[in-house]
């Protein structure tokens, strides 16, 4: 493996949330078996493009690209793995065309959460420290602004799992929601 290359090998699901937060560009990938839909070994593919996943596939021992999201490969890699995930940082291609985020009327009026309490991790006996990380990424991307929709759009986690960590820490009393 060369220098240029970042070793990942941590877990998919951790290693994607940090990519998120140091914005990193490039392709993560790694050799994965036991995916839904496909036999034997294959390869995963994911491309980042500042930390976000912006494509996502699989190549079966063919070749053939299988389309594939993130959420599938962090569930193979957290239950058959951890992988060996190497990303290959690539400079990061202008946009040609950039996008610019239209909220749907319901992001508009979705609750804002608002911290009220310091977060105590060291509470959270036998919670492993991938669990502690998801759950400070989220409380960290509190700010008494942004409304649920917008912490998950910005959450470099799941939306599933950003909700589940935003419903630990109200059962946590660290955090309250204001609609």
């Amino acid at each position: 493996m060369g220098k240029e290359n970042i070793d990942a090998s941590l877990g998919l699901a951790f290693s994607l949330a940090l990519f998120e937060r140091y914005r990193k560009n490039g392709l993560l990938h790694a050799e994965v078996h036991h995916v839904p839909g496909i036999r034997g070994r294959c390869k995963g593919f994911l491309h980042l493009v500042e930390g976000k996943v912006v494509a996502c596939y699989i190549e079966d021992r063919e070749g053939r690209r299988h389309s594939s999201s993130s959420d599938t490969l962090i569930k193979v890699d957290s239950e058959h793995g951890p992988f060996e995930w190497t990303l290959s940082p690539q400079p990061a291609q202008p946009s040609s065309n950039p996008r610019i985020p239209v909220p749907p009327r319901s992001i508009l009026n979705s609750p804002v959460p608002k911290t009220i309490a310091p977060l105590d991790l060291d509470r959270l006996e036998g919670w492993t420290s991938r669990h502690k990380l998801m759950l400070s990424i989220v409380y960290d991307l509190i700010d008494g602004t942004a409304n649920i929709e917008e912490i998950k759009s910005k959450s470099p986690l799941p939306p599933a799992v950003t909700e589940e960590a935003l419903r630990v820490l109200l059962t946590m009393k660290a955090i309250a929601i204001s609609v």
